[in-house]
């Protein structure tokens, strides 16, 4: 082999060595984001009902006693104008909804309630039985307290001319309510409507009750 071929093939093998001495040592450039973190939770809807604790009088007790409770129990005389302010809570955290109440009158006309129509709406009767509506959406996702309503009524009047004999006719008489509450979320007001009835009076058809606008 001639001299210059020698000289040729060492350049050579001396270029390899020195790529595969010097190519590790090189770096590439390279960025690597934050990671973007998603996370999902099921949403809530949470109430309560409640009402103020009466004395034997049937007047709310005020002061350091009152407190709220989810039962009373009265006595009717004549003429007495009765406390009684039935108070839903939509408490925080809760999911926007649609709160209803279902109201069990088995009072009769002796006996009169000064329902708050305002805030709240009939959407269903049957005989003593009938469904309210609040008239507005209640949203406390983001509120940092609970969310306290109207009460749908807050006294009952007994007739002054209530007798003897209609207390031993009537004997003993319940009144009671229930809240109920229902997502907004992919619903109408009228589809929640829907759901209350079929929760409460499931015998009603859709035609016996109004339809309810937004």
């Amino acid at each position: 082999m001639r001299k210059s071929q020698k000289l040729m093939l060492a350049s050579l093998l001396l270029a390899v060595i020195a790529i595969f001495t010097v190519a590790p040592t090189l770096s590439w450039l390279s960025s690597t984001s934050t990671p973007v973190v998603n996370t999902f939770a099921g949403g809530a809807i949470s109430i309560k009902l409640d009402e103020a604790l009466v004395g034997t009088d049937g007047k709310a007790i005020k002061g350091e006693n009152a407190r709220r409770v989810t039962s009373n129990s009265y006595k009717y005389v004549a003429g007495t104008v009765l406390d009684k302010d039935p108070t839903p809570t939509v408490l925080k955290g809760s999911e926007e909804c649609y709160v209803f109440l279902f109201v069990e009158n088995g009072l009769t006309d002796k006996f009169t309630i000064n329902y708050d129509t305002v805030s709240w709406l009939k959407v269903a009767e049957s005989k003593e039985k009938t469904i309210y509506v609040y008239s507005k959406k209640v949203n406390a996702s983001g509120s940092s307290s609970d969310i306290v309503l109207d009460p749908i009524f807050t006294t009952i009047t007994v007739s002054p001319d209530l007798t003897a004999e209609d207390i031993a006719k009537m004997g003993e008489r319940t009144l009671s309510v229930t809240a109920y509450a229902v997502q907004t979320n992919s619903l109408t007001v009228q589809a929640a409507v829907d759901l209350a009835v079929e929760q409460f009076l499931p015998g009603i058809s859709a035609d016996d009750y109004p339809v309810v606008g937004q």
